[in-house]
């Protein structure tokens, strides 16, 4: 039933009227009527059009697919996610799209789609993977829960799982709570007796003495760090570089 005071639902009243009147064998409506026997036509229709510039997700399009009934869509909003052009090769597909929303493009899917159900085999499965295609009314009202928990800035999680997830936890006590050492807490009590305390590396070890064989002598010579190098006074201060004449080199 359409609201004649609200100014887009009388538009679209006239426009039905209007068609109807001109296409008296081809259309049929009354926006005064309270239509209740939607299931049925949706049933009983070779395709349902739905060439909505806008449609954010898109019921009436499940609605078709509930009666096994393809659509003819313009690939916008939630119809392009859920209208998928049918391919005579692989039989994949619940109805017909088009890109841009103009009326030769609408004519020429509705065309291909005429072409479709003039051949029964290949029309009849077409009408199957529309029925395939319905979407579980419990799966889309999750997906939205999630969306509005998102916009909250939290995160969605089902009952069943909570539930789930309480009823596999291990009852806990403080009777029965174990302190844990730093070895433990460390590398787990798990990989606690898969290794030895010496194959564990604490940090640097006690320096050893290296021996360097002179290669003029044969000797074995103790190898001594720069730090332990006894060394002269003066060699300690650092040294200023001076240049050979008097003034800065250009």
């Amino acid at each position: 039933m359409a609201n004649i005071k609200e100014p887009y639902s009388a538009d679209c009243a006239r426009k039905m009227w209007h068609l109807k009147s001109k296409y008296p064998n081809c259309i049929w409506a009354d926006p005064n009527y309270f239509f209740t026997d939607g299931s049925v036509v949706n049933r009983g229709s070779d395709y349902g059009l739905m060439p909505s510039i806008f449609e954010p997700g898109g019921i009436v399009q499940h609605e078709f697919f509930v009666g096994g009934t393809p659509v003819i869509a313009y690939k916008t909003g939630g119809l392009k996610d859920s209208v998928f052009e049918f391919m005579w090769d692989s039989e994949q597909g619940n109805g017909y799209t088009f890109e841009a929303h103009k009326v030769n493009d609408f004519i020429f899917a509705c065309d291909r789609a005429i072409g479709t159900f003039k051949n029964k085999n290949k029309y009849l499965k077409l009408r199957q993977n529309a029925f395939n295609s319905t979407m579980d009314g419990e799966k889309v009202s999750k997906a939205w829960l999630a969306e509005f928990y998102r916009l909250r800035g939290k995160v969605y999680v089902e009952e069943t799982i909570i539930k789930d997830a309480l009823l596999n936890m291990n009852l806990w006590a403080p009777e029965i709570y174990k302190p844990m050492t730093s070895f433990e807490e460390m590398f787990g009590i798990e990989t606690k007796l898969n290794f030895a305390l010496d194959d564990i590396d604490f940090g640097a070890e006690e320096e050893k003495e290296v021996f360097e064989e002179d290669k003029t002598t044969g000797e074995k010579k103790k190898v001594v760090s720069h730090f332990e190098s006894s060394t002269r006074t003066e060699d300690r201060f650092p040294h200023v570089f001076m240049m050979h004449n008097n003034g800065p080199r250009y």
